[in-house]
Order: structure tokens, then sequence, then C-alpha cells
């Protein structure tokens, strides 16, 4: 059978990888597929397999959008028979992007928890309330938790075009914060500064310091953020989002 435009399979992962050295260290593996989702999910696919097989010498590894990291002890390991391992543990059929658990988000817009939605509505052609409706509608997926302090990055945007960025980023953003740019959005788990268009706050703690699992929200996740007041952000508990999963 043809394999549609555009498409990416299984038997076209080998050919698609990359692994480019970083130092004498780590590896960085790439995959030249147009579907952004498919290499999302290649990376996220080989990270956990590395992950569950505890494989010598191996440090961390750190799956993105397109991109995985993979950090080595040189004296266990070396790039060569990395790139051999996860060549032999390459997914071997076409993964679903979101497996993962719907995880509902309640958070209140605009006004001093989101003091760009206005800007984000004009930029967009929309009211306020359509950005609103749509951006609360939709199921957003986790692609990774990053930075700082395993934020969940997440994409898919209901938006006709990129959110932009601010032109000076801010000094310091609140806890809880979510933000958009480009077809992304992020969550702040700390204070931090940042140059996302800031649109609104859940009183929920995204993640968990002192405790087992820091983060509750994985990669594969789909987000639905669920609009309430300020008298109700007010009124919530500002409980880990782990204990409500």
């Amino acid at each position: 059978m043809a394999e549609a435009p555009g498409s990416c399979y299984a038997d076209t992962i080998q050919a698609e990888l990359r692994f480019v050295s970083y130092g004498d260290s780590a590896v960085l593996v790439e995959r030249d597929c147009a579907d952004p989702v498919q290499r999302w999910a290649v990376m996220q696919s080989l990270s956990s397999a590395l992950r569950e097989a505890d494989v010598p010498g191996i440090e961390g590894n750190f799956a993105t959008f397109a991109t995985l990291l993979v950090s080595f002890d040189p004296l266990v390991t070396d790039a060569g028979t990395l790139e051999t391992w996860l060549r032999a543990h390459v997914p071997t059929e076409e993964i679903l992007a979101t497996t993962g658990r719907i995880v509902e988000i309640p958070m209140t817009y605009g006004g001093e928890f989101g003091p760009d939605l206005d800007d984000v509505a004009r930029h967009l052609e929309l009211t306020r309330d359509q950005v609103i409706e749509k951006h609360s509608s939709f199921l957003w997926r986790v692609a990774f938790n990053g930075a700082p302090a395993g934020t969940p990055l997440h994409e898919g945007s209901p938006w006709p075009r990129p959110v932009p960025r601010m032109s000076e980023p801010r000094v310091k953003i609140a806890e809880g914060t979510i933000a958009l740019a480009g077809h992304q959005g992020t969550i702040y788990t700390i204070p931090a500064p940042g140059g996302w268009r800031l649109i609104g706050r859940t009183p929920l703690k995204i993640i968990n310091p002192q405790g087992n699992p820091f983060v509750a929200i994985d990669p594969g996740d789909q987000l639905r953020f669920k609009p309430i007041t300020p008298d109700e952000f007010a009124r919530t508990p500002q409980v880990f989002i782990g204990e409500l999963l």
C-alpha cells in the first residue's frame, strides 16, 4: 500500500534518524520527518525506552518537541553503542500522539492574572470571550516537561496564526500563570522571567518540590482549561494537581 503524502511510517524511521555528537558525553537525536507530531512521538518513545531499560552509562535523557538529548558516562559507554541501542528500539508502528489522560485545570482569564489577554485577542482578530472559549474548549497536548522546574509545555493550538512573544520579557511571572507563544502554551511552575503572553492563572500547584512525583502531568497528557471567576479562584484550595488525578 502506498504511503499517504507527508506521512511517516515505521519502515522509514531508521533512515530519518540522525545522531549528532555533543562533545564526548552526549548525543542529540533528530528525525527528518515532515509530521511534527510523529517527530515528537518517536522521541518520546525512545526516551521512555531508555528510562525503562536503565541502560548502563546513561546519565540522563531529555525529549522535546522534535529532538532527544542523551547524556552518558564516556568511561562506561560511547555514542556508537548508544546509537545502536536506540536504533534497535525504534517504534514498530506509528504512534498515537494522545494516549495520556485528560487533565482539567481551572484558571481565571485576564485581569491581573492574564494582563496580555486583550493584546492576544487583538492580534488574533478575536474578542477576548472568543479567545477564552477557544482556549478552554481545546485539548492541548503536553509535549514535554521543560524549564523552569518541570513546566508542562503544550501545543496544538486553535489559533489561525502564531501568538507573538513580548518584545521585552518580564523579570518575574507569578507561579501558576498560563501563557502563550507561537502555537504553544506553558504554565509557569515557579516565579520566573519570561517573554510569553500571559492570559490567566490557575490556583493549583503544578509541581511538588518536596514530594514524589515532582511532576504529575506527563508528555502525551491533554490539558483542558476550565474558566473560573476571581472569587472561585480565591476559594479553590492551592493543592498539588497530582492529588486530584
